[in-house]
């Protein structure tokens, strides 16, 4: 836990539990998903040509939400930040519950995780009446993807790594494997306390 010193600030978190920090990478700008990639809702009959629909915040089961229940399986989300079209991505502040862990070298947790059906809102009407702005519709479940790395917080989240000091060795990523019958198994890789 960061503590605040006679009103001064310093780098950190103020929670009062260790936290990891994720950024989740979509493969494809969700803020603007095409009529190609679109279905009316809860069909598989396409939307009318034009159309264009937003699936990130305020929508429910959108692709962000979809993506946060796979990252809630094993941590508790505390923080989300805004969607960067740009970039693709959100950075997302973990409790750091160890069900995550990565690779030293790299920080990358998970790679072009199919996010599935997700529901969009259409920003861009289509031809079609039916395809009116503000319309719900569903997104081919096989569009959209995401990647889940550890980042920490330094001002630019850059990707967390051994290299960079950001990752050390946790408990076992794989149970009885390392050592042979041990009970934590290979060791994982977490952000380490310094970067939290």
């Amino acid at each position: 836990m960061t503590t605040k010193v006679n009103g001064a600030a310093y780098p950190g978190v103020w929670v009062e539990r260790q936290v990891a920090f994720v950024k989740l990478t979509f493969n494809t700008d969700i803020s603007a998903i095409p009529a190609a990639d679109l279905f009316e809702l809860g069909t598989t009959t396409p939307v009318s040509l034009n159309t264009v629909a937003d699936s990130t915040f305020g929508i429910v089961e959108s692709a962000i939400v979809l993506a946060l229940k796979t990252v809630e399986t094993r941590s508790t989300v505390l923080a989300i930040s805004t969607y960067d079209a740009t970039t693709f991505s959100i950075d997302v502040m973990l409790g750091n519950a160890e069900g995550w862990f990565a690779p030293l070298t790299d920080g990358v947790i998970v790679s072009a995780l199919p996010v599935g059906a997700a529901t969009a809102m259409i920003t861009t009407a289509g031809s079609s009446a039916t395809d009116a702005v503000g319309t719900l519709v569903s997104v081919n479940p096989s569009f959209v993807t995401v990647s889940v790395n550890y980042v920490y917080m330094d001002g630019s989240m850059p990707s967390a790594t051994g290299a960079n000091g950001a990752l050390s060795s946790g408990p076992g990523s794989t149970s009885g494997a390392y050592p042979m019958n041990s009970p934590t198994g290979t060791p994982g890789f977490y952000p380490a306390a310094a970067h939290n």
